[in-house]
């Protein structure tokens, strides 16, 4: 094979998987749901790209006096999600499990003290071995408000 041929393929074939790679840079701003007009958006959500049966973390820092709306989504292919809101401390307390409220993709809890958490989310496995290969983009909404005085 000519090295001109060959070079060119290889670089098409980068170029390909950067640009798949790509497609989920903002996906949670357009696929997720938002929480209602008192929230604030927080630039800690994220997206990221996922396989079947392959965990994630998103290591945010959550303020004491606040609420705040977490949501979770990706292609309906990957099927329900599962997300944890972890604590990161040595002991990783699991203050939120979704598998325990019907996999929602949405939370609302308020912060006292400010923390650092662990937001995991899990894909399920596949059940065939062609979508083990498949990537496909997951989103993360994070957003806040004061809480609200009662």
């Amino acid at each position: 094979m000519n090295f001109n041929k060959l070079y060119i393929i290889i670089i098409f074939l980068f170029l390909a998987r950067v640009s798949i790679a790509q497609d989920c840079t903002d996906y949670h701003e357009f696929h997720c749901l938002f929480g209602d007009y008192t929230f604030f958006y927080s630039k800690q959500s994220k997206s990221m790209l996922m396989r079947p049966g392959q965990k994630s973390e998103l290591k945010i820092i959550a303020y004491g006096g606040e609420d705040y709306f977490v949501s979770v989504c990706a292609t309906k292919k990957f099927g329900k999600l599962r997300f944890r809101i972890i604590e990161d401390t040595p002991e990783k307390s699991v203050l939120f499990d979704n598998a325990e409220n019907n996999y929602e993709e949405t939370v609302i809890f308020s912060n006292e003290v400010t923390r650092n958490l662990i937001i995991e989310v899990s894909v399920p496995d596949a059940t065939s071995d062609k979508k083990a290969k498949e990537y496909r983009c997951v989103g993360v909404v994070i957003m806040f408000r004061k809480t609200q005085n009662k």
